[in-house]
């Protein structure tokens, strides 16, 4: 899915059938043009609004003035982008004959989406799946087409199948008994041929494994090639119908001669865009790690710059942390003295404390007179008071 400044496009991967785009991711105003062989399921709340084809669209509009004055606002929107077909989904098949004999080859369905079924295909992003390619809806019906064939070839032995006899009946009961899977999907079916040339088999599922292999790796990004590789793989798949189709040994030969043209193309176009997908990769492994290069000189030079304002602001903060300590230790040295004078008027008052009590005890003791023994008491009592509040204010935290 790519978007330029108004132009929205769904589909840059030829293999890719369907795609499922939430409405916000689409940026409102995107323009997209759908192919007559497109179409675009709109889906608003939940429910299909509509399916468009063959024409230039806005994807997300936004509502109107006028639908805005009557109350409507604007809705929940996604969109099922689908390419109609004809998609051709090849098979690996390996069955046993009534003669016992194991054959193996390829069973080819051309399968189509029309505008009114495509909707059906919403049961798969409704399962998780926001995108299915040929190989994983060829994936999804291989059990179910391997089962119908192994049960319609009863009967038939491995030369009369290799002859071809028998081989309209066959396809007609494959078809009959996968018509309701596939009407599921809303597909319908155009053609089908079984091809027991194992050889020419393998060849055609490892050119469409190989252009899936392309496409998930990002190695086709010119948007003819791939189309170039599409119709060469197409035109294969065409002249191995007719092949398993005829029984003429010289236009047999001559369908052959074609596959093999188509062959050589395909090859050359594969080894192409391999060498361009190498050269591509080594440009960016060369533009990535000369980007890293620029990235750590540039973080070097910052740090040159830094390193003088980080020299000065370190300065400034020893300088800081010196006069802090330079305070601290003046407060500490002033809280001793202060602490010292305390203590030596805490001493003076305890000693002409002493020098009193010792004088009131001693008139208290001798004298004659009971009222000035009791005065003493009394002074030698408050005295001892005080001089108890005194040393507890001498210890109290301010």
């Amino acid at each position: 899915m790519q978007m330029s400044e108004t132009r929205f496009r769904w589909r840059t991967n030829p293999t890719v059938i369907a795609r499922y785009v939430m409405g916000h991711h689409v940026p409102a105003g995107m323009e997209v043009t759908l192919k007559p062989n497109e179409a675009c399921v709109v889906v608003e709340d939940g429910r299909v609004a509509g399916v468009a084809t063959q024409q230039h669209m806005e994807v997300n509009p936004n509502v109107g003035l006028l639908p805005r004055l009557f109350g409507r606002s604007q809705p929940n929107r996604s969109f099922l982008f689908a390419f109609l077909g004809p998609h051709d989904l090849l098979l690996p098949v390996e069955v046993t004959t009534s003669d016992g004999q194991v054959l193996s080859g390829m069973c080819s369905m051309r399968v189509a989406f029309t505008r009114e079924s495509v909707p059906r295909l919403l049961q798969v992003p409704a399962k998780g799946a926001h995108e299915i390619t040929v190989d994983e809806l060829a994936r999804a019906l291989h059990p179910e087409v391997i089962a119908h064939l192994r049960g319609a070839m009863a009967g038939h032995d491995a030369e009369a199948l290799r002859r071809g006899d028998g081989l309209e009946d066959l396809l007609h009961t494959l078809e009959q008994r996968m018509r309701p899977t596939l009407s599921s999907y809303g597909l319908t079916q155009q053609s089908s041929f079984v091809s027991w040339n194992e050889s020419e088999s393998q060849e055609l599922l490892r050119m469409r494994r190989d252009l899936e292999h392309l496409v998930e790796r990002n190695a086709i990004l010119d948007a003819t090639a791939a189309a170039e590789m599409e119709a060469a793989l197409n035109a294969r798949v065409r002249a191995a119908e007719q092949q398993a189709r005829m029984a003429n040994a010289e236009a047999s030969a001559s369908i052959a001669a074609q596959g093999a043209l188509e062959r050589a193309r395909w090859q050359e176009l594969a080894a192409t865009e391999g060498v361009q997908h190498d050269a591509r990769r080594a440009q960016e492994i060369a533009e990535a790690e000369h980007q890293v290069k620029m990235a750590q000189l540039e973080a070097q030079r910052q740090a040159e710059q830094a390193a003088p304002e980080q020299a000065k602001r370190d300065a400034k903060v020893a300088e800081a942390t010196r006069l802090f300590d330079e305070v601290q230790a003046r407060k500490r040295q002033r809280m001793a003295m202060e602490a010292e004078r305390e203590q030596a008027r805490l001493d003076a008052v305890s000693a002409g404390s002493d020098k009193m009590i010792e004088t009131l005890t001693r008139i208290a003791e001798n004298s004659d007179d009971p009222q000035v023994a009791m005065e003493a008491l009394r002074q030698l009592a408050e005295l001892r008071k005080a001089d108890v509040g005194a040393a507890k204010d001498a210890y109290r935290d301010d």
